[in-house]
Order: structure tokens, then C-alpha cells, then sequence
């Protein structure tokens, strides 16, 4: 961590704790004044003598529903350091992005598909933990789904999955003939979503 390491250069960052309304400050420098939409939330001192908190600041209730932060870290009067971000807002879409527009009708060509629960804006909602189905039309099969959470007991061949920090993965493997591939992702909290791909030499990729 860059406040431990670099102690000589003044820094600030914010990382947001957004199920727990908390937010955490790592900072080198005396103090941090966290704003949230242009008002203070007040400054705290950077625990120094305690080497169990220094340079971790804990701020409590912070409600960040698609909220500016603005983290100020100070030496005596003096601001040092900035850290600016945008909390996401309440999920109301899923986005499925492929990870790329080519995919080989091989039988062996693996298709990574990014799923996100995504704000009005756009933005990965962190705290989004919906349960996903997924069906495939077409030549090529599901053959796996993760989510990036190690504690998790869902298998990993499936056809649904939860999200976790608003995110989760598809894997498709494609057939040997080429074909245009539908992937169908539905949800009871969302609109379900149809991604269309296709499996070919120069192949084509689009969603709606």
C-alpha cells in the first residue's frame, strides 16, 4: 500500500464499503476531510502512533447513493493530497459485454462475456448480488460461470450464477460449424438480456 511504502509523498485514497455504508480513507498525511456532494462529513486524524490504524481512516454512515466524494488530506492547515469519485446509484440494468469480436468456430474457441448490474449512468453497482440465468442458442454451449467470489459454493458449471461486487462471468465455447450465437440473460430483479454473437472468421458481435 502506497501510504505505508511511500511515506514521503503525500497521498490520499478513498475505497468505498457500500453494503456497510462505510467508507475507508488511506492516507499518509495528518488528517482527511471527507465531502460528500459538496458538504463535510467533518476531518479525522490519521492514527499514527498505532500501527493497527495508522494510515486507515474508518468513516461511519456515509450514504452514497450516487453520491460525489471528495477525500482532502491535510499536514497542520495545509491540504496535500486529493482523491475525487462518484458512487454508483441504484442497479436498474444489466450490461453484458463480450471480451472480444472475433471467435472461431472451431470447437475449441472460448468466449469470456462480462455481466454487470450497471446505475443510470452506467456505472457498476458494487452491492448488486442478483441471481443470474443464463440459456445459449445456437452452435456453442455454456461451459462455465464465476463471479470472482472465492468464498463462493456455486458451481462453476451451471447455467445461473449470482453477481457479486456487480459482476459476473460467462464462458461459451463454440461449436464447428459457424453460427450466429444467442445468449439470453434473465433475472428477477432486471430486463433480460440478449447478447448476439457470432462465430465465424470475422465475426460480428452485437447487443440489445
Amino acid at each position: 500500500m502506497r501510504s505505508l511504502f511511500k511515506p514521503d509523498e503525500p497521498l490520499v485514497h478513498i475505497a468505498v464499503i457500500e453494503s456497510k455504508q462505510q467508507v475507508v480513507t488511506y492516507t499518509n498525511a495528518d488528517e482527511v476531510e471527507l465531502i460528500l456532494d459538496g458538504k463535510s462529513l467533518g476531518r479525522q486524524s490519521n492514527a499514527k502512533a498505532n500501527p493497527r490504524q495508522r494510515n486507515r481512516i474508518l468513516w461511519e454512515g456515509v450514504a452514497l447513493d450516487g453520491g460525489r466524494l471528495e477525500a482532502i488530506a491535510y499536514n497542520g492547515n495545509q491540504p496535500v493530497a486529493r482523491h475525487r469519485m462518484e458512487a454508483a446509484g441504484r442497479a436498474v440494468r444489466l450490461r453484458v459485454t463480450p471480451e472480444d469480436t472475433e471467435w472461431e468456430a472451431d470447437g475449441t474457441d472460448l468466449m469470456h462475456l462480462r455481466v454487470e448490474a450497471v446505475d443510470s449512468k452506467g456505472r457498476r453497482v458494487a452491492v448488486a448480488d442478483d441471481m443470474l440465468r443464463f440459456s445459449v442458442e445456437g452452435d456453442a454451449r455454456l461451459v462455465a460461470v464465476s463471479n470472482g467470489d472465492i468464498n463462493s459454493h456455486e458451481p462453476d458449471v451451471a447455467s445461473h450464477r449470482h453477481l457479486w461486487n456487480g459482476s459476473a462471468l460467462v464462458i461459451l465455447r463454440s461449436g464447428r460449424s459457424p453460427s450466429k450465437v444467442i445468449l439470453k440473460t434473465a433475472s428477477d430483479a432486471y430486463k433480460p438480456v440478449t447478447t448476439v454473437l457470432q462465430t465465424s472468421r470475422k465475426a460480428a458481435v452485437g447487443s440489445f
